[in-house]
């Protein structure tokens, strides 16, 4: 059975969001805290860390359900801040 790659956003940290219908198990889900998702309008410092945060408990608790998660954390090693 071909994967299927999955795209998680920021606004999407939710088992009912239409891009997880059918998460199979050899599926991968992609997550990114990119430049962009703190940028794009102002907000306050807390609520950008409540964000990214959040996306991180969230892949956690698919990753602890049994699906693979690739995660790329803001200002990573190697990370360019993008998509």
């Amino acid at each position: 059975m071909a994967k299927t790659l999955r795209f998680v956003l920021g606004d999407q940290l939710s088992r009912d969001v239409s891009c997880l219908e059918g998460l199979g198990a050899d599926d991968i889900v992609f997550m990114c805290e990119v430049a962009e998702e703190a940028t794009y309008v102002r907000h306050h410092r807390k609520k950008i860390a409540f964000l990214f945060s959040a996306m991180r408990h969230f892949a956690a608790e698919l990753r602890a359900a049994g699906h693979e998660v690739d995660y790329l954390e803001f200002g990573a090693a190697g990370e360019i801040g993008s998509f």
